[in-house]
């Protein structure tokens, strides 16, 4: 079976210890739906305590939302 896109991004984050920590939740996810809801949750949360997302997280979370779409829409 061929590889998920959201499992590759998750694998090849490029983020440092700092970034990292920031969206930590969203290397847990488990399937590309679970990829998308930690996303979300990540930027409420971040937007709720008024936590400021690193450029790089930002872009490593918009990529991660692309792959998990790109998977459930097996394209």
């Amino acid at each position: 079976m061929k590889k998920q896109r959201f499992k590759i991004t998750i694998d090849k984050n490029g983020l440092n210890d700092y970034e990292a920590s920031v969206v930590n939740y969203a290397f847990e996810s488990n399937s590309p739906q679970d990829a998308l809801r930690r996303v979300n949750a990540i930027h409420e949360r971040c937007e709720k305590i008024g936590k400021r997302i690193p450029y790089n997280a930002k872009l490593f979370l918009k990529a991660l939302a692309i792959s998990a779409e790109a998977d459930i829409d097996n394209v």
